[in-house]
């Protein structure tokens, strides 16, 4: 089975409520640590170290917030990051029509896929994290805080916001995130990734390789990068089939047998250091 879902919309570009989209942003230390978990259902409590970072994922009782429930984060964060491009204000507060989300996010439309936009905004709220990540001043604390504040889905007409508009208040901690440049450029066939492995294998490759040519990781400090919870030789097993697709957007992958090794390269150096 290829890696891409098919293109369900054919846009040239995207148009998120009056404001264009020339491309989707990811947040570093979601790329980095697996802040989102790969299946539905878990509830189990995560804690990851890498040196002096530790990042702890407490889940509600729907499990934690997944790696699919992040489109949402990765539209909100894209479109406050296009307006502060145009230097358009910007608050914590995002309002988007479900029916734009779901065109853009390359989602059928359809009564379930309402229904699972609800559930991924609940999830989103219920899992917590806590951190010494910070993109604030202050440096010596632990902060803990959802992955999103609130959401309302408006049952009436507000304004210019119609019946049925999604309003989401972002956490402070990936607020300041956007005006401290940690943000990277995604593919936009991100969204098209079928397998939650196989995203979460593009954002580290993402993150890693960049601009490079290329970059190598073990296999198992790359499997304890996903946040897996398959056995090393299933994950290696998977690495085997995207190696064999290799159609991951933006980068190429191998695999170095003799070394347990796997290895990056950037296709076409198409991502800019700027935003």
């Amino acid at each position: 089975m290829k890696t891409l879902k098919p293109r369900k919309y054919e846009l040239e570009f995207f148009i998120l409520d009056e404001i264009e989209l020339s491309g989707f942003r990811d947040e570093l230390a979601s790329m980095e640590h697996p802040f989102f978990a790969l299946k539905g259902g878990d509830t189990r409590i995560r804690e990851y170290r890498n040196g002096s970072t530790t990042v702890i994922v407490k889940p509600n009782a729907d499990g934690l917030a997944t790696i699919f429930d992040k489109d949402i984060w990765i539209y909100v964060i894209s479109k406050l990051q296009e307006s502060m491009n145009i230097n358009k204000e910007i608050s914590k507060i995002v309002c988007f029509t479900p029916y734009d989300f779901f065109i853009t996010t390359n989602r059928t439309i359809s009564g379930r896929t309402y229904q699972e936009l609800e559930k991924a905004l609940d999830r989103l709220q219920g899992t917590t994290i806590k951190t010494n990540i910070f993109y604030s001043k202050h440096k010596q604390e632990i902060m803990g805080f959802g992955l999103i504040d609130s959401w309302q889905i408006l049952e009436e007409k507000k304004g210019k916001l119609d019946i049925g508009m999604v309003k989401v208040t972002l956490p402070d901690w990936l607020y300041q995130a956007l005006y401290k440049n940690k943000m990277l450029k995604i593919s936009s066939d991100y969204f098209r990734i079928r397998k939650a492995i196989d995203r979460r294998i593009y954002e580290i490759a993402r993150k890693h390789c960049g601009v490079q040519s290329e970059f190598s990781i073990a296999l198992d400090k790359l499997h304890l990068k996903t946040g897996s919870t398959s056995l090393l030789k299933m994950f290696r097993h998977n690495i085997k089939q995207l190696v064999k697709t290799n159609d991951l957007p933006d980068y190429k992958i191998r695999y170095n047998t003799g070394e347990d090794m796997v290895i990056f390269s950037n296709r076409n150096n198409k991502f800019k250091l700027d935003n």
